[in-house]
């Protein structure tokens, strides 16, 4: 089995070789920074654009990927700068704007904050329904690694609602990231509606910055990193179209209309850790949450 938590003394290079483009809608230290050792030069962006453009067409599915290659220039991007339905991609923002709030108050993260059975959303939650109280802890961990929807919105209730999302995101840069709706209503993917949305051009630079540039403190990657890379729900996407050795630390999501999402940092032993952010969307509200085409574009990708 793969092993998911890495060592993290150990000096990592590209997985990529990807095409020197500029990400749009980001901060422009998004790709700044020393040359990558050892990574080699990437040469099939055509072939890329074009397997995704057929996958697209064969699934009636419009896909959005942005994949950065940490301490290079080197960028790979199809539709990266495109809004597309977040989803649950916003309970990683959401715990790390909570951690960069209270990461440092070891009292607040241990302590109990009651819940009722009106804010369990659904028919189940990783929350422990015996006691009715669960810490930021467990409710930043159920949130990222099991996408409990209860636990993502008892992390905004904490932060002061959704807004402090979108605050958090354009502090750092990402100005095209908004969170309007709690769960679920913020899954509804309704086509044309800005409404809860980001690029993947945003969630790649966001993802890099907090986990591997510590953008927002040390702490906030180091506990980010901890929670993504335990994530449980990736087993159809990014993680199925990986090959061995590999860790990935990641979050997805998962909404009307088929919206699937993944996006995270994956590490290959004596390479740069890459930033791969995919996400879809379409406009039947029947069309089926095609997991299988996520693990496609990893391939894709990552045989570039």
């Amino acid at each position: 089995m793969t092993q998911r938590i890495p060592n993290t003394s150990i000096s990592r290079r590209s997985i990529l070789a990807l095409g020197g483009i500029a990400t749009a809608g980001v901060a422009a230290t998004t790709l700044t920074g020393s040359p990558a050792v050892a990574s080699p030069s990437f040469d099939g962006r055509g072939r890329m654009n074009e397997a995704i453009r057929a996958l697209e067409q064969a699934n009636s599915v419009t896909i959005g990927v942005t994949a950065l290659v940490h301490g290079s220039r080197r960028a790979f991007r199809y539709r990266g700068e495109e809004l597309f339905p977040m989803c649950s991609l916003f309970k990683s923002l959401a715990a790390g704007a909570l951690v960069r709030a209270r990461g440092y108050d070891e009292d607040y993260w241990t302590r109990p904050i009651p819940f009722t059975i009106d804010d369990v959303v659904g028919t189940a939650t990783k929350l422990n329904t015996q006691t009715w109280h669960a810490t930021p802890e467990e409710l930043a961990d159920a949130a990222i690694r099991y996408s409990d929807n209860t636990a993502g919105n008892l992390l905004l209730r904490e932060l002061g609602g959704t807004q402090a999302v979108t605050t958090f995101a354009k502090s750092l840069g990402a100005t095209r990231t908004r969170l309007d709706r709690d769960e679920p209503e913020v899954n509804e993917a309704i086509p044309g509606d800005e409404r809860d949305t980001s690029t993947p051009d945003d969630i790649a630079y966001l993802f890099q910055l907090l986990m591997l540039d510590h953008g927002a403190g040390a702490l906030t990657g180091a506990r980010l990193q901890e929670w993504m890379l335990r994530n449980t729900t990736s087993g159809r996407r990014i993680l199925a179209g990986l090959t061995p050795p590999f860790e990935l630390a990641d979050k997805t999501g998962l909404g009307g209309y088929g919206v699937v999402n993944d996006a995270g940092i994956i590490w290959r032993p004596g390479e740069a850790p890459v930033t791969l952010a995919i996400m879809t969307r379409t406009d039947r509200v029947d069309a089926p949450s095609n997991h299988d085409v996520l693990a496609e574009v990893t391939r894709i990708v990552t045989a570039g």
